[in-house]
């Protein structure tokens, strides 16, 4: 019905209202006008003055999320595309980031209409309490009177906190969790009442859980779903098994991280007359979580499994992720098995069945790493054997995917070595070896194969795209590459092929690490949708993400309609459809909102390990020039602030180039620029880092030898 409604007001060129829709639909009014409500808040129709009932474009308006920038400046992100806008404060609307709002667009710029949907009903804030004593006229003893107010732990957010309610248990310097009571408007600040302490505010873990409930993440257990949790078994039960595809005497095993708990991808491997078969078999997590449940709603809320340094946020309850649906060796699993015939590359055949498995062991990337490099494990030689088959397809699948010309970025993630307190003691970035590679190549064969399935079956469907990149965007990375004496000639529709071209060119440049991240930023975000739109960067036209049901939403929900495919109950797939839509939204936000997170909490984590360097000296290269200074990239990827106020001459600003030249000395500053910096400032609780720079060595040792 909702959809119906939204097509009829769609096509119509002029409002309908709910009586006119209640006469052509022949439904009952009062469900004309829940269905209207729910559109109205999703943002795809508005109301008009005179009651009708319109899209937004039609009558001037936008529906957008907001997002603040780190100087609190709050900007509208139209939720159909476009341009970025800069909101203009009205006398009383305040919009906090994560809102879904209706904006009137004006140039580069918009006014806020209407606030449809609070992003957030609760912040972490830092808490700071004044307690004062008043004495009342005709009292003998003074009284104490608390005054508390909070500072938002999320930068982006600019309004002041007044807290109320019982403060008697806090304490100044905490962080706490808050429930927002009312929101700001006007010249009023937000007003909150404490949910529960977090920890004092120099607590790095703290500060972790901070990060995490900021985004949307709850830390602590909801009881629904811990109640739903206890009522889970402890195994998979005998019935559970019958109908399934017994493939436990298969030789299958894991390849994770020697950290990871949730194992949702085993793999194995047969050799064919013309190639290989290769198996990939995934946790059935939909057996156990079903739709509408304590569990489903919860996950469904997270979207995501969230991990940060030293917390990790499971999206399903431990009893599930880390036991239950974990392919943990030596113990029967249920699971969605993908067996691939593949020759010269190419997935020629493939079968989709429930099974239940076996896993024959459980290996670390490190391991099967050092088993490739001729090194001493503990790998079983059938196991070994297996692996170095593996190995050799990996090669080929990893052929076809250059041979069409995708993207791969090779960027490495920091990873954080932590101290009993929770504090990093070492940063490394650890590149990808050839264990990691493998079970790259096999999740991505996986995934598309799915894809391929689901959409020529026409069966309801949540896709991974990637649109192609924004002309624009592509004419300023060229443009950058030309300021470093790279003439590339990209274009505005380049294909994929190209841009990987660019990435092998620069693979020994300087500035390598600089041209692939702002490479990537010229390209559109990769999200989920209800259409087999193709990804851009894998050169693909159909992709999903199939390989991870534990810790990503859109994957159990893959997995859901993979099972009603093969036991063949497409009508009940059918009814799905007007769900997909809705889900990818959701699962792409809240993705998002993870990315988010992660990339503060790193950001907070580089400051705490620079915490304990300063003074320190560090070889960098300048990762980006602005008018205010150099952001100075160190090999473990810190990075950090040369404020131009500390360079040693009057410095303009060349946008163009995006170059700092010193008026006086000639002396000039661009993108990949090798220096030497020294650890000045770090402010953990905001994840910023202040270097000074220091002269070439070859200068340090003339002046010293003066």
């Amino acid at each position: 019905m909702k959809e119906q409604l939204y097509q009829q007001i769609e096509a119509s060129r002029v409002p309908l209202t709910a009586k006119q829709l209640s006469e052509e639909t022949q439904c009952p009014l009062e469900t004309i006008q829940t269905a209207l409500n729910e559109l109205a808040g999703e943002g795809r129709i508005a109301s008009t003055r005179k009651g009708g009932w319109a899209v937004p474009e039609t009558i001037g308006l936008a529906a957008a999320r907001v997002a603040f920038q780190r100087n609190g400046t709050p900007m509208a992100h139209p939720v159909n595309g476009g341009a970025a806008l800069k909101i203009e404060y009205s006398d009383a609307k305040r919009c906090m980031p994560d809102d879904l709002a209706l904006v009137r667009p004006l140039g580069d710029h918009c006014q806020l209409n209407t606030i449809l949907r609070r992003g957030k009903d609760r912040l972490a804030a830092y808490v700071r309490i004044e307690r004062k004593q008043t004495k009342t006229i005709g009292k003998r003893n003074a009284e104490v009177k608390t005054v508390a107010s909070a500072i938002p732990c999320d930068v982006r957010i600019p309004y002041d906190v007044v807290l109320t309610g019982d403060l008697d248990a806090l304490e100044n310097d905490q962080i706490a969790l808050l429930s927002i009571d009312r929101y700001p408007q006007a010249n009023h600040p937000i007003y909150a009442s404490v949910l529960r302490v977090l920890g004092d505010e120099e607590s790095l873990p703290a500060l972790m859980r901070a990060v995490a409930e900021d985004q949307g993440f709850a830390t602590e257990p909801i009881p629904a779903v811990v109640e739903a949790s206890e009522a889970m078994p402890d195994a998979v039960c005998p019935e559970d098994i019958t109908g399934r595809e017994d493939l436990r005497d298969l030789l299958t095993f894991t390849i994770d991280g020697s950290t990871a708990k949730d194992f949702d991808d085993a793999v194995s491997i047969e050799q064919t007359r013309k190639g290989w078969r290769l198996g990939v078999h995934i946790a059935d997590v939909s057996h156990y979580v079903r739709p509408g449940t304590a569990i489903d709603k919860d996950a469904l809320e997270r979207g995501t499994s969230l991990y940060l340094p030293g917390l990790t946020v499971p999206m399903l309850p431990e009893c599930l992720s880390n036991n239950l649906c974990s392919l943990m060796p030596d113990v029967d699993r249920l699971a969605l098995s993908l067996f691939m015939d593949i020759e010269n590359g190419k997935v020629v055949d493939h079968r989709l069945v429930e099974s239940v498995i076996h896993s024959h062991a459980r290996l670390t990337y490190e391991a099967a790493n050092r088993l490739f490099e001729g090194g001493e494990t503990d790998i079983s030689p059938e196991v070994g054997e297996a692996l170095n088959q593996m190995r050799m397809l990996s090669h080929v699948l990893r052929g076809r995917r250059v041979a069409r010309g995708a993207i791969d970025f090779e960027i490495d993630e920091p990873e954080f070595v932590m101290d009993e307190t929770g504090q990093p003691e070492e940063v490394l970035l650890q590149p990808r070896g050839e264990a990691e590679r493998i079970i790259e190549d096999f999740m991505l064969a996986a995934n598309e194969t799915v894809a391929a399935l689901a959409k020529n079956t026409e069966l309801p469907f949540v896709y991974r795209v990637h649109e192609d990149p924004d002309p624009e965007k592509l004419m300023a990375l060229e443009s950058l590459l030309g300021s470093l004496d790279l003439y590339t000639h990209i274009g505005p529709t380049p294909h994929p092929g190209v841009l990987q071209g660019v990435l092998e060119q620069v693979k020994d440049h300087p500035a390598r690490d600089v041209i692939r991240h702002n490479l990537l930023r010229a390209l559109k975000k990769a999200r989920y949708c209800d259409r087999p739109l193709g990804h851009y960067a894998m050169a693909l036209e159909d992709y999903c993400h199939f390989t991870s049901p534990i810790r990503r939403y859109p994957d159990l929900t893959v997995h859901r309609m993979l099972k009603l495919l093969t036991e063949g109950r497409m009508e009940e797939a059918a009814r799905w459809q007007w769900r997909m839509a809705d889900i990818a939204a959701d699962c792409s936000l809240r993705e998002s909102a993870a990315v988010s997170a992660e990339r503060q909490a790193d950001g907070i984590m580089m400051a705490a390990w620079m915490a304990r360097h300063i003074g320190e000296e560090f070889d960098g290269t300048v990762s980006s020039v602005t008018g205010w200074g150099l952001y100075v990239a160190l090999s473990n990827g810190a990075e950090g602030l040369v404020h131009i106020s500390q360079l040693d001459d009057f410095f303009e600003y060349d946008k163009d180039r995006g170059r700092l030249i010193g008026t006086a000395t000639g002396t000039i500053f661009c993108l990949g620029d090798r220096v030497r910096v020294r650890a000045a400032q770090a402010n953990v609780s905001l994840g910023e880092i202040n270097f000074d720079l220091l002269p070439p060595m070859e200068e340090a040792a003339v002046t010293e030898s003066e």
